[in-house]
């Protein structure tokens, strides 16, 4: 194997009720933490200067990386990296640098964006035109604090139709955006890539040497089923392993065993693995987290990967 995948955890995703009640999210890294198996853990923004200081000894004291996006809060501000309208496209880069700054005080390594809404073939080209310029800016603003810019190319026609989208195009365009600004990488994700209708495998080989982490997410890739899209469902369990999607423990250990063999990108340190599940208000939060965590286990055993 040309490189060791190591587990994470996408808390932000699981734990989604708690996103606001950061007192909660603290106490849910803490006892992650405790569990000694993520390497790496996805969270979210912290803006109570306290809680970052609290979110930063813990990561610290259990040697993990850690993760984060702005996704969320770029999206509540209704804002894009590629809106055509230059107010709007500033307000945005400067929403991401704030909440970068705030990131960089929790500890954070990586720093999610998302690409914005797809505008149509009219104006597709200008809009990842746009684009490129916030994501430059952006991944030179974290260079001070040694953070490493991540994105994650969505479907485009099927579901979440952002601009970022189908992987063949894509490379090509990010191959030009990694030469301006080294420390930009992409966030591959199973689902997204499933539901656009592209080959795991070959979307893989063309993420290859881009790849900085990547999620492992189930979904209903049939229009004219009820639970169709990306619905960062909840995964098959045991002993049955069944799933009404395509998220197999056996599909999932094809893709740690590919993107194993690759060579690790230039410039990221270690590339980790999540599994991405939404929680609701309601549900056994807990629950999702072990059934991740034994889904995750699974995967890497019929991979014939170790964990740690």
């Amino acid at each position: 194997m040309a490189q060791k995948i190591l587990p994470g955890g996408h808390f932000l995703e699981m734990f989604m009720p708690y996103r606001s009640h950061e007192a909660k999210m603290v106490d849910v890294l803490e006892k992650a933490a405790s569990f000694g198996f993520y390497k790496n853990v996805e969270l979210g923004i912290f803006f109570d200067k306290e809680n970052r200081k609290k979110i930063r000894n813990i990561l610290e004291a259990n040697h993990l990386n850690a993760t984060t996006f702005s996704t969320p809060w770029v999206k509540d501000e209704k804002l894009s990296l590629a809106d055509l309208d230059e107010g709007r496209r500033r307000k945005a880069v400067d929403l991401c640098k704030k909440l970068a700054d705030l990131a960089a005080e929790t500890g954070y390594s990586n720093f999610g964006v998302p690409s914005g809404d797809d505008p149509g073939a009219v104006f597709r080209g200008l809009a990842k035109l746009v684009l490129k310029d916030s994501l430059i800016e952006i991944a030179d603003y974290l260079k001070q604090y040694q953070m490493n810019l991540t994105i994650e190319p969505l479907d485009r026609y099927v579901y979440k139709k952002q601009l970022i989208g189908p992987m063949e195009e894509n490379v090509v365009w990010f191959k030009e955006v990694k030469e301006e600004a080294p420390n930009i990488y992409i966030h591959w994700d199973s689902a997204h890539e499933a539901l656009a209708g592209i080959d795991l495998m070959k979307s893989l080989e063309l993420a290859a040497p881009f790849l900085g982490q990547f999620h492992l997410c189930d979904a209903v890739t049939d229009p004219g089923e009820a639970c169709f899209g990306d619905l960062h469902m909840d995964v098959a369990r045991a002993p049955e392993w069944t799933t009404e999607g395509f998220l197999t423990p056996e599909v999932g250990a094809e893709i740690l065993k590919k993107v194993a063999s690759f060579d690790k990108p230039e410039g990221m340190p270690q590339v980790y693995v999540a599994v991405e599940v939404l929680g609701h208000a309601g549900d056994d939060l807990w629950l999702k987290e072990q059934n991740v965590r034994a889904f995750l286990t699974r995967c890497f055993e019929l991979a014939g990967l170790e964990l740690a």
